[in-house]
């Protein structure tokens, strides 16, 4: 992990996400590693996916409390999430567990994080996700744009809704076609120095690529 850094550093990324949530001391040693590696501006991102029991991600927190890192979703419920964030003075953010306005108020409520993931097809598409992200702008709170998972389609949502967020208050998103092998539609963005553009052409400005999507599952028309 902490060699890659240079290399994603080169490609124009300035937020490193760690993918974290195994075995706490390895997991703590990682994360101080990869600190080691960061240089002014760079941001660091501790990342379990609800990987941690609550007693574990206790154990992480206290063991980069010296480190300037982002703690997302250490446990996989939300109360076990906000126990951990009541016990750190790092910054928080949560993920998994944000998959709607009502837990959203919640949180906010709760001042359970500092910064929120926002993955559009967790809110119920672009519609639902944009007013989530709307009431985070109001309230303040910066947000990561992107999905749980996907292609180039997803890609050029992502991208959409991102460039449409004051830059205030956008913490980073994600390329997720730069993780595939497989192109799902033409004219999709792509990235460029650790950045990406979305399509000024109308809708998400992509022709779907039916020949490799198949036959669809559902027909609704």
């Amino acid at each position: 992990m902490a060699k890659n850094v240079a290399g994603y550093r080169a490609e124009g990324y300035r937020r490193f996400q760690l993918k974290v949530g195994g075995n706490p001391d390895t997991d703590i040693e990682r994360i101080h590693e990869v600190a080691n590696k960061l240089e002014p501006g760079d941001k660091l991102i501790a990342d379990a996916n609800t990987g941690w029991l609550q007693h574990e991600a206790a154990r992480v927190v206290r063991g980069v409390r010296d480190v300037d890192v982002y703690i997302e979703q250490p446990c996989e419920t939300y109360e076990e999430c906000l126990s951990i964030r009541r016990r750190t003075n790092l910054p928080f953010i949560l993920d998994e567990v944000i998959d709607g306005v009502d837990i959203l108020m919640r949180a906010l409520s709760d001042q359970a994080m500092d910064v929120i993931n926002i993955k559009i097809s967790k809110f119920g598409g672009l519609t639902r996700a944009k007013l989530a992200r709307d009431l985070c702008v109001q309230l303040g709170i910066a947000m990561t744009i992107e999905d749980s998972w996907g292609s180039d389609i997803t890609t050029a949502a992502i991208a959409h809704l991102a460039h449409s967020t004051p830059t205030e208050y956008l913490f980073t998103s994600t390329d997720f076609n730069s993780y595939v092998t497989v192109s799902t539609a033409e004219g999709a963005p792509q990235r460029d120095n650790g950045r990406m553009a979305a399509s000024t052409m109308p809708g998400m400005g992509i022709q779907p690529l039916m020949n490799v999507l198949g036959d669809p599952v559902v027909d609704v028309s």
